[in-house]
C-alpha cells in the first residue's frame, strides 16, 4: 500500500487542511493518507487548543486515514527540528510521498533552496555571520536569510509555509530519504490563528472557517486555556537557577536571566512572554524555552531522531496501512500509552518527556493525571 504523509498540527483543523487532504485524494487516489501530528503542545510553544485525540478524530472525519503522534519536545521546537523529526518518522514508517502546503507552490524552487542551504559554502557563511553578530540583536532567522541573499543574489521565499516546506526538503536530503516531496499551493483564506481566536472567544465565524463535518465536535469540545497553568510556570521561574536553565533547549545566559526577571514581574503567561521577548529572543523562541525549561529538555534530545510515535487515530484503511507499516517500521508505534513500559529504556525515557507535556495539558483542562495513560486511539470503521 502506498503512503502519503502530511506533517501537521491541526490546531485546530480548518477548511484549508481539508483542501490539502482532498488534493492528495484526487491526485494520488492509490495512496493512504497518514498524518504525523503534534501532540498536546504545538510548535510556537503553547498547549494545543484541543487534546491530541480530538484533533486526530477531526482529521479522520475530514478524510485522513491514519494519525500518528509527533511527540514532545519535537512538536514544540523550531522549524528545523520540527520538520526533521516529522520527516524522520515518515521515512522510518516507509512513506512514499510527503505533501506540504506552500505559498509559492513550486517544489523545484523549494528543493533548490534546501540544497543550497545544506551546502558547505552556505553553512560556512552562516556560521561566520553568527559569530560576527553574537552580541547583537540580530535573530538567527535574519542571519539565515542574509547569508542566502549574499551568496545567491536572491531572497529565500517568504511565508511560514514556505519556511517549513524548505525544512522538510532539507530533512529529506539530510536523511538520504527516498520520500518524494509534493506541494499544494496555499490559496485558502483560512488560518489556524484566526480559527483559534474564533474558537476561544465563542465567535460564530469559526463555523465558516471549519468543515461542516466538525461543527458538532467543535460545539461540544471546550478550548484549552493555556493561562490556567500560568501560576505553575511563574512559580517555577521565580525559583529557578539561571545557570541550570542555560543547559536547556532554546535557552542561553541572556534568555535565562530574562525569564527569571520577567517571571518575578508578571502575573500572566502573556506578560511573561512579552517582557522576556526581544528582537534576538523572538516570541516563539521564548515560549518554547519556557516549556523546555519546565520539562528539563536538553538540546541533545532535540538533536536525536524521535525514538517512538503513538497511534492517535485510524479508519479501516488506516488500520490496514498500520499493519503493513508495523512489519517494516524502524520506529516503534505505541498503540496504548500505558504500553510504553514494554519498550526499551530509550523509548521509556523519551516517552516520559512527552508524558510531562500531556500531564500539563490535563492539568489545564481539569483532567486527572491517572486518565492520561488510560486513553487509546480513535478508531472509526469505514467501508
Amino acid at each position: 500500500m502506498k503512503l502519503c504523509v502530511i506533517i501537521a498540527e491541526y490546531n485546530p483543523f480548518h477548511r484549508g487542511h481539508k483542501e490539502q487532504i482532498e488534493y492528495i485524494r484526487t491526485k494520488y487516489p492509490e495512496h493512504a493518507i497518514a498524518v504525523i501530528m503534534s501532540g498536546n503542545m504545538v510548535q510556537r510553544g503553547e498547549l494545543a487548543i484541543l487534546d491530541k485525540y480530538t484533533r486526530a478524530r477531526a482529521a479522520l472525519l475530514c478524510g485522513a486515514d491514519l494519525v500518528l503522534e509527533l511527540p514532545y519536545p519535537y512538536c514544540c521546537s523550531s522549524a528545523g527540528y520540527f520538520a526533521f523529526s516529522g520527516v524522520s518518522i515518515a521515512d522510518r514508517i516507509g512513506a512514499d510521498m510527503l505533501c506540504f502546503g506552500s505559498e509559492c507552490g513550486e517544489v523545484s524552487l523549494i528543493e533548490r533552496v534546501a540544497r543550497r542551504t545544506l551546502s558547505e559554502g552556505y553553512i560556512d557563511r552562516l556560521e561566520a555571520l553568527t559569530r560576527e553578530n553574537k552580541n547583537t540583536s540580530n535573530s538567527y532567522i535574519s542571519l539565515y536569510r542574509r547569508a542566502y541573499l549574499e551568496l545567491y543574489g536572491e531572497e529565500i521565499p517568504e511565508g511560514a509555509n514556505n519556511t517549513l516546506a524548505i525544512e522538510y526538503c532539507r530533512a529529506i536530503t539530510a536523511l538520504g530519504s527516498d520520500i518524494v516531496p509534493i506541494t499544494n499551493k496555499r490559496t485558502s483564506p483560512y488560518s489556524a490563528t484566526a480559527s483559534r481566536y474564533y474558537y476561544r472567544n465563542g465567535k460564530e465565524e469559526l463555523f465558516s472557517a471549519v468543515p461542516k463535518e466538525l461543527e458538532g465536535l467543535y460545539k461540544k469540545e471546550k478550548a484549552c486555556d493555556g493561562e490556567s497553568v500560568a501560576n505553575i510556570i511563574l512559580w517555577y521561574f521565580r525559583n529557578a537557577d539561571a545557570e541550570s536553565l542555560c543547559e536547556l533547549a532554546d535557552t542561553d545566559t541572556g534568555l535565562a536571566a530574562r525569564l527569571i526577571a520577567s517571571a518575578g514581574d508578571s502575573t500572566t503567561l502573556e506578560e511573561l512572554y512579552s517582557k522576556a521577548a526581544t528582537k534576538k529572543y523572538t516570541d516563539s523562541r521564548v515560549r518554547r524555552a519556557v516549556f523546555n525549561c519546565l520539562f528539563g529538555v536538553k538540546k541533545e534530545l532535540l538533536d536525536r531522531e524521535p525514538s517512538f510515535s503513538v497511534l492517535l487515530a485510524a479508519n479501516s484503511l488506516g488500520c490496514k496501512a498500520l499493519k503493513e507499516i508495523k512489519k517494516r517500521s524502524a520506529i516503534p508505534i505505541i498503540t496504548k500509552p500505558a504500553d510504553y513500559r514494554s519498550y526499551d529504556e530509550d523509548v521509556q525515557r523519551a516517552f516520559l518527556f512527552s508524558n510531562k507535556a500531556d500531564m500539563l495539558f490535563a492539568t489545564a483542562v481539569g483532567e486527572k493525571s491517572d486518565d492520561i495513560l488510560r486513553k487509546g486511539p480513535v478508531i472509526i470503521e469505514t467501508e
